[in-house]
């Protein structure tokens, strides 16, 4: 599969660019306040400034063009050049940051210089609306870790591309990130999508390549949706939509709804991010609230049990008469004889006639994770009905 760029360098890629302040600044003044305070900031990390070919103003915007800067994240290397980079209604911020009425950049390119990642990001463009943009001084105390991408309310970017050479190439046509409510520095309510991941032959392997073609696809694109609303007082997190879908393939669907992920909750998962087994414990005390998931076939299905059925030479038919017919066998391991009979059930008639299957989960009162964890090792049979489990097939 393609390769990525480090996490420092895809986030300088796909956001803003904050990056370090030494006290001697690589880059000659500009004469704007508001483009040195955006070029401070962008040297804010491991960065620096090596040149840019203009600054104008005009009203209150400020237009920096030919922006070039090297990044140095130790071992990680890369080059970023920004064509053109427009801040509306910049103002320099009491603590040092910037805020503008909008960040706009055109033409940004990414490339990474590691000799065993030869990976290049670029977007035709970055529209950021109402951002602010951290001091320098704060930047370089968090290392460009907690920094590195600025508050704002939305977030476009088009025409991504990422180019690993020999490795694949993935074009995305647009991404579209909304925050709608803030608690401090962390967002709280927001949306995402993601359209038009385009993935080819050339992006795969052989064995992946092999699989897609099986399938009858020379190509395949996907496309993501999320939308959140987390209350970081009481702990409440409802991921009310989460949406996969690929064209000429089919659509997943699911929702989450949990409760005790609280402020300090988060910041202790944060700090256990290399410690399994904290966080496992961390999350046990979280409870399920609801979990629904559901698959809308558009054709994906029909593609699976055709090659399926090829490969055990036999027709269609009589495939998924031997699959559902094999369905309570294989299900008997679950030793709840009323669930099984539901999910046989829903199972046999989504393969006779792929429609759309959903599972939901919607227990009498929130679950603990650590009783769905024991439960799971001690009585699998129970936990359909602890979490109130339904399996259906071909319904609106």
């Amino acid at each position: 599969m393609i390769k990525t760029l480090s996490r420092p360098a895809l986030a300088l890629a796909l956001a803003c660019p904050l990056v370090l302040a030494p006290p001697a600044l690589a880059f000659d003044a500009t004469g704007s306040d508001v483009a040195d305070r955006f070029l401070e900031i962008v040297e804010a990390g491991n960065a620096t400034v090596s040149g840019y070919d203009g600054v104008t103003q005009s009203g209150e915007t400020v237009t920096i063009s030919g922006l070039r800067s090297s990044i140095d994240e130790g071992s990680a290397k890369s080059r970023l050049t920004i064509r053109e980079t427009t801040i509306a209604g910049g103002v320099l911020t009491d603590e040092g940051g910037l805020s503008a009425a909008s960040l706009t950049m055109g033409g940004v390119n990414i490339e990474n210089l590691d000799e065993d990642e030869d990976v290049t990001v670029s977007a035709e463009s970055i529209v950021i609306s109402d951002p602010v943009l951290a001091s320098p001084a704060a930047v370089k105390a968090s290392n460009g870790a907690d920094a590195i991408t600025p508050t704002y309310s939305r977030a476009e970017l088009t025409n991504i591309v990422i180019d690993a050479n020999d490795d694949g190439r993935v074009p995305v046509s647009r991404v579209v990130a909304v925050i709608d409510t803030m608690d401090g520095g962390l967002p709280t309510s927001g949306s995402i999508s993601v359209e038009g991941i385009e993935i080819t032959a050339d992006t795969l392997d052989d064995e992946e390549r092999k699989a897609l073609s099986d399938l009858g696809y020379e190509s395949l694109t996907l496309s993501f949706q999320m939308e959140a609303d987390w209350k970081p007082d009481t702990g409440e997190l409802a991921i009310d939509r989460l949406t996969l879908s690929g064209e000429n393939a089919g659509t997943l669907n699911a929702a989450l709804r949990i409760n005790g992920l609280t402020r300090e909750v988060l910041e202790q998962l944060d700090a256990a991010q290399d410690s399994p087994e904290q966080a496992m414990g961390l999350m046990q005390g979280l409870l399920v609230e609801s979990v629904s998931l559901r698959i809308d076939n558009d054709s994906i299905v029909d593609r699976v049990l055709e090659n399926q059925a090829k490969e055990a030479g036999a027709t269609r038919e009589v495939f998924v008469e031997q699959l559902t017919g094999a369905l309570p066998f294989m299900l008997s391991m679950l030793n709840n004889a009323e669930f099984q009979a539901k999910v046989a059930g829903a199972a046999t008639a989504f393969l006779k006639d792929p429609k759309s299957l959903s599972a939901s989960a919607m227990p009498a009162a929130p679950v603990p994770f650590a009783q769905i964890l024991g439960t799971a090792m001690m009585a699998p049979q129970s936990l359909p009905d602890i979490l109130g489990v339904t399996i259906t097939a071909n319904q609106d």
